[in-house]
Parts: C-alpha cells; sequence; structure tokens
C-alpha cells in the first residue's frame, strides 16, 4: 500500500468517517510510553501520534518507517526537524529494519494493511527487535464475534478495504487475526479498551521473557 495520494487529505478523510475516534485511539496509550527511550514506529502516517509522544516523552528517540515520501513530508512539516527522529522510507515486507532493541513498537491501524501471512512476518521482526517486556501499542480495527456489532463492523470493513484498494493500491482484503499473532509471537495483552462498537480497539502487548 502506498498512500502518497492521500498524504495532504488522510486526516480529513478519517475525521469526515470517524470524526476523532481514530485520534483518540492514537493517544489512548501514551502514558505507558513515558519510560521508553527507544521507540519502533510502524506506518505512522501523518505524524500526528510521533509529535504527541515527542512532546510528553522528552527522552524518547523514534525510528519511523513508513512507506509513502509523501505521508514523511506530511509528518516532516508537522513535526519541525527533531534529531530525535530517524525516517525509514520503505515497504517493512522488503526494506532493511533498523537493529534492535527497542523499549517500544507502535503500529496505529497499520497491521489491517496486510494479509495475514505478511502481518505474521511484520509481527515477527518486530518481536525480534524487541527487548524483554518491551511493550507493543496498537490501535486496530476489529471484528466482533456476533450480533449488530458484527455486521456493523464488517459493514464499515468492506467499505475501507474497498476505498484503499482504490486510492492507495492496498492489496489485502480482510482483517488478519493480528491479536492471535501478537499472542503467538510471545505477548501477552496488559490493557484493552475498544469503541464505535468494537470496531476499534486501543491495547497494549507486553513480550514476555523467553
Amino acid at each position: 500500500m502506498n498512500a502518497d495520494r492521500l498524504a495532504e487529505a488522510y486526516r480529513w478523510v478519517e475525521y469526515a468517517a470517524f470524526g476523532g475516534a481514530l485520534e483518540r485511539c492514537r493517544y489512548e496509550r501514551l502514558a505507558e510510553l513515558a519510560g521508553a527511550r527507544r521507540v519502533l514506529v510502524l506506518g505512522e502516517g501523518d505524524g500526528r501520534f510521533a509529535a504527541r509522544l515527542l512532546r510528553e516523552n522528552g527522552a524518547a528517540q523514534l525510528v519511523v518507517m513508513e512507506s509513502s515520501a509523501r505521508m514523511i513530508r506530511v509528518a516532516q512539516r508537522r513535526m519541525g526537524e527533531s534529531v530525535r527522529v530517524e525516517w525509514r522510507m520503505g515497504d517493512v515486507l522488503a526494506a532493511a529494519w533498523p537493529e534492535g532493541p527497542f523499549d517500544a513498537v507502535v503500529t496505529h491501524f497499520f497491521l489491517d494493511c496486510f494479509a495475514e501471512d505478511e502481518a505474521r512476518q511484520v509481527v515477527l521482526r518486530a518481536a525480534e527487535r524487541m527487548a524483554p517486556g518491551g511493550l507493543w501499542v496498537v490501535s486496530e480495527f476489529c471484528e466482533p464475534e456476533s450480533g449488530f456489532q458484527r455486521w456493523h463492523a464488517r459493514a464499515w470493513l468492506g467499505l475501507m478495504y474497498l476505498f484503499f484498494r482504490w486510492t492507495a493500491g492496498l492489496r489485502a482484503n480482510r482483517l488478519p487475526d493480528w491479536e492471535g499473532l501478537l499472542h503467538s509471537a510471545g505477548f501477552r495483552c496488559q490493557e484493552r479498551r475498544r469503541w464505535r462498537w468494537g470496531l476499534v480497539a486501543s491495547e497494549v502487548w507486553r513480550k514476555e521473557d523467553p
């Protein structure tokens, strides 16, 4: 997926669809990152989260992997120059990853961009670079198990996958089991909160000692 076509307007597209729900979700776990000193951010987008994290954690050093050159430019305009951010442009499935260890990994509405096998690769590569006890902060879409919530989520997810396939060349067409992938990679969920009838989740996972 390459979001170059959406970079300048992405914030307003998001607000039109979800209001401030996704932004609140991104900021929900900032307190858990207060002690992180080296943070890997995958798919930062337009820089809103990274800018807020730098303001609230004055010691954090960020490595940001982002596939869209235009998104990086939008983020850099928002954040200004910072020696505490290292930008790496490229597809995480093909690009060279930075060396660890990282105290935390952050993915906001990122894992949904991949098919199941691709998402597994992303999770395993990130896990290899995390310090024992490191945190994975994730904001993501979910599909509840039954009832109105399930049908509501399926409708929204279908529309979103169609939209991003058309605008950004997204190859995935369904949500991967990202919670199952994190669990299989040795993470355990510490905190969970959901909004929008279970469609949107904010979670914190901790990497267990081997």
